[in-house]
């Protein structure tokens, strides 16, 4: 063989299925990567890419090659490294704002967990994986990898919706952010009807009441100050709105009922944020020798097992957490495949449950 026949020789390319054998036998398989795939199998990575990913058609020759190319090498394609190419993870994330949301005990938290739970049912029902995201206000947390993601209970101006908007991370809002009313991409509660329904049943004989809502800057507290000026205005009652955080312990939750009872004439009603306080204010009420609901009727705006096992039972708002949850993951699957915005926000209606703590009119 002459010098020129073997230099031919050297700059041949070798076969594919040689270059297989060759990297098969220098490889590990998770070692493998898609360039060996393409050389292997002659044609370019994004078409191994496109094989895998389904992106584009690929030809049924081409497909069967490159299959067979990677089933020789032993290469195992990269899920999450192909989504991060495509800006797909299947996975999207929970943001639950307010802070004493998981404070204290599972039951405490019965309320956020029931919102919790129902936000994992609707993804799953999706195919879709479900991260729980802490604040993203810290510089050194690293947001996890997801298409986008719901928001639930924001803070007014809250900075999170700000981040995921200079981020441009999809996401929509589970109730609305108080300050902004330009999010389409909301589903708010209907809290108006649900809240006067609630004042009415503390007081159909006129009685006085009381609101004890929280200190958070959410909607949930927000629209029920709102709401309740309004139904007083209407009703010629004098708002007493007293503050009670949602953070405050069993017995600061009991002596601040005292206070707030003690110095008013009867018969009265009162009504507070959390369920979960329940137990506290009928103790404060046995404190002071009042009968429910004959001179103090109960109200409660989120209802859990706290409201229906109490005695008495107490009146409550059913926030609709089920259906605000579903409803937000379906419209965020809906932002993420590019569908135009909603003309406005979704509106779910919360559901009042009158119990022995509302008096009989």
């Amino acid at each position: 063989m002459t010098g020129r026949a073997k230099r031919r020789q050297a700059d041949t390319p070798p076969h594919a299925g040689d270059q297989a054998d060759t990297a098969k036998s220098s490889r590990t398989p998770s070692a493998v990567t898609i360039r060996d795939v393409a050389a292997a199998a002659g044609v370019s990575m994004s078409t191994v890419s496109h094989t895998f990913s389904g992106a584009r058609p690929i030809s049924k020759k081409t497909r069967d090659r490159v299959l067979a190319a990677s089933r020789e090498l032993g290469y195992v394609p990269n899920a999450h490294a192909r989504n991060l190419r495509l800006g797909r993870s299947g996975m999207i994330g929970l943001i639950l704002r307010p802070r004493f949301a998981v404070a204290g005990t599972p039951d405490v938290a019965e309320t956020f967990n029931r919102l919790i739970g129902s936000a994992a049912t609707a993804a799953l029902r999706r195919r879709l994986g479900l991260v729980h995201v802490p604040a993203l206000d810290d510089d050194t947390y690293e947001v996890p990898p997801m298409d986008g993601c719901v928001v639930a209970h924001p803070y007014e101006n809250d900075e999170t919706i700000r981040f995921l908007e200079r981020t441009e991370i999809p996401f929509v809002l589970a109730d609305r952010d108080p300050a902004r009313t330009d999010l389409p991409w909301t589903v708010e509660i209907d809290y108006e009807t649900g809240l006067k329904d609630i004042f009415e049943a503390t007081s159909p004989d006129g009685r006085h009441v009381i609101l004890m809502p929280g200190t958070e800057g959410n909607q949930w507290n927000r629209e029920a100050e709102r709401v309740y000026t309004e139904w007083c205005g209407a009703t010629g009652q004098t708002p007493e709105v007293r503050l009670l955080s949602e953070g405050a312990t069993p017995e600061e939750t009991r002596s601040f009922a005292v206070e707030v009872l003690e110095q008013h004439n009867l018969p009265v009603g009162l009504v507070f944020a959390s369920s979960n306080s329940g137990i506290q204010i009928i103790e404060a009420a046995e404190q002071l020798g009042l009968e429910i609901p004959d001179e103090l009727s109960l109200a409660a705006l989120t209802d859990s097992t706290h409201s229906i096992a109490s005695v008495p039972s107490i009146t409550s708002l059913d926030l609709a957490h089920e259906e605000l949850t579903e409803t937000a993951v379906e419209l965020l699957t809906k932002r993420i495949a590019g569908s135009a915005p909603p003309d406005s926000p979704i509106k779910v209606s919360p559901s009042v449950r009158i119990r022995a703590s509302s008096p009989v009119n």
